[in-house]
């Protein structure tokens, strides 16, 4: 009853979100007299737009390589792009638990400990929502007039909150809280103290993730006909994803990202040119959808195929076992005194 709850309303509150978008559309291009006068559509820019989100997948590999390594562990680019889109899967399933699960199993079975792993994961989370934070700062003025307050006290109220989340990161808060992970989950994540200057080199890595993401949206926006300044326009995916990445109900944030997105553009652009804007918001879930199903296909390949995928994930469940049982002290000893060589 504890899981079939949240489920339900995980749901619910997705086709609640999509229906809402759906109905607005529908309305939208009946309105307009057809769906060829609401839209200028460029199909040379889509593909542009999914060549850079292609790239942008590639960079998210590549953090999660960074991460290992500032918490111990070593990983190549391409173990680390099959486990990133392998264990994907695993966020459309409500409470986004399944693919942090995967995705620590198979980092685990590439050779990373699971301290390492689980404290690459802690680092992740928080970089995530750090960063949605960061790109979200040119929408402030607009989002903060909208919502009646003074835009210098929201804009350092947000500063403030991306700056305590930073201090999270320190070694000693840090300890507190996975000594909290190790209470609730009975894992232990400790590792040598990475330094706190080498968690912060995760920034610059995330960034740039984010950044790619919201150029390969401004993209996908201009493909559609919508015009968007480039700096609010490259703010609004991230910070929408950012929204359906803390909502933990939805499965992958779907519905309530693309609501997120669809007020957001709402504030940027005119209200004579945002009759395309719910198809656009819809648009982008089936268009980033399309595109994790492609570098999914990919990292099966990069995996060695379907039958080396199943193996590995057989592995994870038997060692996942194995592990409630006993810590990987071995594996911690490994990664963590190799953390030196890692960072260079």
């Amino acid at each position: 009853m504890r899981r079939t709850i949240p489920l339900m309303l995980g749901i619910l509150l997705t086709l609640v979100s999509i229906y809402y978008l759906v109905r607005i559309s529908l309305a939208n291009v009946r309105d307009a007299g057809g769906l060829s006068a609401l839209l200028d559509f460029d199909p040379l820019l889509l593909i542009a737009s999914m060549i850079v989100l292609q790239i942008h997948f590639v960079s998210a590999a590549w953090s999660w390589k960074r991460a290992c390594a500032v918490s111990g562990g070593r990983i190549s680019t391409r173990s680390a792009y099959s486990i990133q889109f392998i264990s994907l899967l695993g966020k459309y399933i409500p409470g986004k638990v399944w693919a942090a699960v995967g995705k620590v199993g198979l980092s685990r079975h590439a050779g990373v400990s699971i301290q390492s792993a689980g404290r690459a994961l802690v680092l992740e989370t928080l970089f995530i929502v750090i960063c949605s934070l960061i790109m979200a700062l040119p929408l402030t003025p607009t989002i903060s007039n909208r919502l009646g307050m003074d835009p210098v006290l929201f804009t350092a109220a947000l500063g403030l909150l991306i700056v305590t989340l930073l201090l999270t990161a320190h070694p000693g808060t840090h300890r507190r809280f996975t000594r909290l992970i190790r209470k609730v989950a009975g894992r232990d994540l400790s590792c040598v103290d990475p330094g706190f200057s080498n968690i912060l080199k995760l920034i610059p890595v995330y960034l740039t993730v984010y950044l790619l993401q919201g150029m390969a949206f401004h993209l996908l926006a201009l493909s559609f006909g919508v015009h968007l300044d480039f700096l609010p326009g490259i703010a609004l995916f991230p910070t929408s994803v950012g929204v359906g990445f803390l909502m933990l109900l939805a499965p992958a944030g779907i519905g309530v990202s693309e609501v997120a997105l669809l007020w957001l553009m709402r504030l940027i652009v005119p209200t004579s040119e945002q009759g395309a804007l719910p198809l656009l918001a819809l648009a982008s879930r089936l268009w980033l959808t399309v595109s994790e199903i492609i570098a999914f296909a990919t990292a099966v390949f990069l995996r060695g195929g379907w039958r080396a995928v199943r193996e590995a994930m057989s592995s994870v469940r038997e060692r996942g076992g194995e592990a409630g049982e006993r810590p990987d002290s071995a594996g911690v000893s490994a990664d963590c005194d190799s953390l030196d060589e890692d960072m260079r």
